[in-house]
């Protein structure tokens, strides 16, 4: 079943909990229900929101990320669940523990499917890969040869009509890709606590000011799927002024898609939980599980 992610952008609200559903009714007199089970993420974009301390509190239970947007729309915080697995403890040590040797390994395996993914992107939009599934073949234990690095250069000059360059901080479509990548990162952070992992822990990214290296690390190889979005909304990379609701719906089915792994679609939730479980096993086994099919 595809997750749904619910956001509350446009119109003051109240959200709380009744009979394990998600009640949310707005000023103008709108009422909806929906099952917790049937939710991936809330996002709250709006001040004026209330939301019930029962409904965050069932809705960490549930497994549910909730993102806080602040006042450029852009996701400012977020909640997830403490105790989604009951062997968390355990998975906290072996991943804490994880030798460096094994840790390459998987970082290997996460550029190499991030490069491949890159490369299917051009290949889908330009007609060509510009070289990248040839150099995602050349990729180390460890990334030595930042060919990571390398292939982002290519990419990010292929990818839009006009140059691109990836700061966080212009005002074009790195507004896009921000909002995007932060669904994403929820996304993965709640599959990596329901497989008992701690987000901050990752197997490459290790920045001290960054509570979320792990996701920051797994969600690698489907950035592309918010990437595809953007291009579609603003090929030509023009200055944008913010981000509008049609915007940030095409951003967010765009993460509901179906994605080809394995020699079958799938939903990303699904994928997300089984690449955290594959990490898990990683890391009690010690050896590298991690696969993108």
């Amino acid at each position: 079943m595809t997750k749904r992610i619910i956001e509350v952008a446009e119109r003051s609200a109240r959200l709380s909990l009744e009979n394990r559903l998600l009640v949310l009714r707005t000023t103008d007199g709108e009422e909806h229900r929906v099952p917790l089970g049937e939710i991936e993420c809330v996002i709250l974009g709006v001040p004026a929101v209330s939301i019930t301390g029962a409904l965050l509190a069932a809705l960490a239970e549930a497994g549910v990320a909730v993102v806080i947007s602040g006042p450029d729309r852009l996701p400012a915080a977020m909640q997830l669940p403490l105790a989604a697995n009951y062997l968390q403890n355990e998975r906290f040590r072996l991943q804490a523990a994880a030798a460096l040797p094994l840790r390459k390994r998987l970082w290997q395996t996460v550029v190499t499917a991030k490069i491949k993914a890159q490369g299917g992107l051009l290949q889908e939009l330009r007609g060509h890969d510009g070289g990248l599934t040839a150099l995602a073949d050349r990729v180390r234990s460890g990334d030595p040869d930042n060919l990571e690095g390398r292939a982002a250069v290519i990419y990010w000059k292929m990818l839009f009509d006009q140059p691109f360059l990836r700061d966080r901080e212009a005002t074009d479509n790195n507004m896009l890709l921000n909002y995007g990548y932060a669904v994403l990162r929820a996304m993965t952070a709640r599959a990596i606590c329901g497989a008992g992992l701690h987000p901050t822990l990752g197997i490459h990214h290790r920045n001290r000011y960054n509570a979320f290296c792990l996701a920051d690390d797994l969600m690698e190889p489907y950035r592309c799927l918010v990437d595809r979005v953007a291009v579609g909304l603003n090929p030509a990379n023009q200055p944008l002024s913010g981000i509008g609701q049609e915007q940030r719906r095409a951003l967010l089915n765009g993460l509901l898609e179906p994605v080809r792994r394995y020699g079958e679609w799938h939903g990303l939730t699904e994928l997300l939980t089984l690449h955290a479980r594959q990490l898990a096993a990683s890391f009690a086994e010690k050896k590298k599980l991690l696969e993108f099919g």
